[in-house]
């Protein structure tokens, strides 16, 4: 979502793609991402644990929230939860534009990346598939990394995720960003977040003083237009 997805829908995650082990995850629309040991919902809001206390952000906020545990089957239809769609066979997509990143392609199906391991599945858009990466390839550039999670969508990579647990680590994730995206639009207001966008990647670079963790955040433009297209916001 997901510490703090995606994206894209981030950023997420972890050793079940919550981010940490046993933990939920929550990712705003604005790209920040929140782990917590639980969330709900309540009177039009996901809440959930921040810091010792109770956070509240409206349900149009919130891009998705991850739960570290899969589910293993669909929940039961409710008033407030229609049963899911059935989601159609869709062609096999052929990978699209370099993600700058360990050679990986957009829209790269599983199969053809080497050392993934399983972290469980989304429920967002219909299921999005979370991967691991193992521990000899945790590295970004120079930088090194605590975690990398890569989440597909219908067959091909959607989103990437790599997080960093303090700030000195943070400071070369954004070093060799700035290398090799050049420099980000900084976030008005926000000191350390950074944004990216063209017609193939849609990129959040931040950094959490509350919590010490940092994390780059990668998205498919163009796979994330087919995914609004199925599942308008």
């Amino acid at each position: 979502m997901l510490k703090t997805l995606f994206f894209i829908l981030v950023a997420t995650i972890f050793e079940l793609m919550g981010l940490v082990v046993h933990a939920d995850m929550v990712i705003l629309k604005s790209g920040e991402m929140f782990q917590t040991r639980k969330v709900w919902r309540e009177d039009g809001n996901v809440c959930f644990y921040r810091n010792g206390r109770v956070a509240r952000y409206p349900e149009n906020n919130v891009e998705r929230v991850i739960e570290s545990k899969t589910p293993t089957a669909d929940p039961p239809s409710t008033p407030d939860r229609p049963a899911p769609m059935p989601q159609p066979l869709v062609p096999h997509l052929t990978p699209t534009g370099d993600t700058g990143f360990l050679g990986l392609k957009w829209e790269q199906p599983p199969s053809q990346i080497k050392d993934l391991h399983s972290a469980g599945t989304d429920a967002a858009y219909g299921g999005v598939q979370l991967y691991t990466i193992g521990k000899r390839r945790k590295h970004f550039g120079r930088a090194s990394v605590d975690s990398i999670f890569l989440g597909f969508w219908q067959g091909g990579l959607y989103t990437i995720l790599v997080e960093v647990s303090n700030y000195l680590d943070f400071t070369d994730l954004k070093s060799e960003a700035f290398r090799r995206f050049g420099p980000g639009r900084e976030d008005q207001g926000h000191q350390e977040r950074y944004r990216w966008s063209d017609s193939v990647s849609d990129r959040l670079l931040s950094f959490d003083d509350n919590t010490g963790t940092g994390y780059l955040w990668m998205r498919s433009h163009a796979l994330h237009k087919k995914v609004l297209a199925r599942y308008p916001e």
